[in-house]
């Protein structure tokens, strides 16, 4: 597998649950979706082109990724339901058309991407968009800009087995089959410590115009503090890092 990884910070950072609505908790890292968005920023496709780009050329990718922080910000919105000309100026006055709703963000983050292909023309291609993007990189909202710190050279890396994790995403449900692979009485008193979360996210859409529906979900397990699978998965060691290619 032909492999080239990305490195790069944001200031903040919101990957909302689908399924949340009044209150949008955020992914611990970027899902599989908004790495391939970002990838269709770089070659100024749109999200149907990548995708279907993604899938027909075989292209993987994975991340690996930390934080400083959490943090909550109250968004005040107004609704668009179609019926905003029928509104009275007493609707106006009380605001009824606004409704408010609460979004969490990482803060200062630091990110590195891995993208994959068996086949290096379309590997270099994809590295090249990167150097000099169609469109601004973002990770999340339209104002989380990521800013592009380092990109490596292509190498070519053997999948191996492995079973030691940290601040990564890994397919599948693991959340009962791991150990803490970490030195509890080492750590400081103010650093926060995540178990597994698992997610069930959607990795393949049906479009039909600009409507855009879900056409299959996938269990990911985000790791945050250090693991140890009890059963060894496949993978790949790049610059020190484990990570698996989704």
């Amino acid at each position: 597998m032909f492999i080239f990884s990305m490195e790069g910070v944001s200031l903040t950072a919101s990957f909302r649950s689908p399924e949340t609505h009044t209150f949008h908790k955020t992914l611990p890292l970027p899902p599989k979706t908004t790495v391939i968005g970002m990838m269709g920023a770089a070659l100024g496709l749109s999200i149907e082109e990548i995708h279907k780009l993604v899938e027909d050329q075989g292209f993987l990718v994975g991340v690996y990724g930390f934080n400083k922080g959490l943090m909550r910000d109250l968004w005040n919105y107004r609704k668009l339901t179609g019926k905003e000309k029928k509104y009275t100026e007493d609707d106006i006055k009380n605001r009824r058309q606004y409704s408010v709703l609460i979004r969490e963000y990482l803060f200062d983050n630091l990110f590195i991407f891995y993208f994959g292909c068996n086949e290096l023309g379309k590997l270099e291609h994809l590295r090249s968009a990167f150097l000099s993007p169609v469109y601004p990189l973002t990770v999340g909202n339209s104002d989380d800009l990521f800013k592009i710190c380092e990109i490596g050279d292509i190498i070519e890396e053997k999948e191996c087995k492995l079973n030691k994790f940290e601040y990564t995403v890994l397919p599948g449900d693991i959340s009962l089959l791991y150990n803490n692979d970490i030195d509890f009485s080492q750590l400081p008193i103010v650093k926060t410590v995540n178990t597994p979360q698992v997610f069930l996210l959607p990795t393949k859409f049906v479009f039909q115009g600009d409507e855009r529906r879900v056409s299959e979900r996938q269990k990911f397990t985000f790791v945050s503090t250090p693991v140890k699978l009890k059963t060894e998965i496949d993978g790949y060691t790049i610059n020190g890092k484990n990570v698996v290619l989704l």
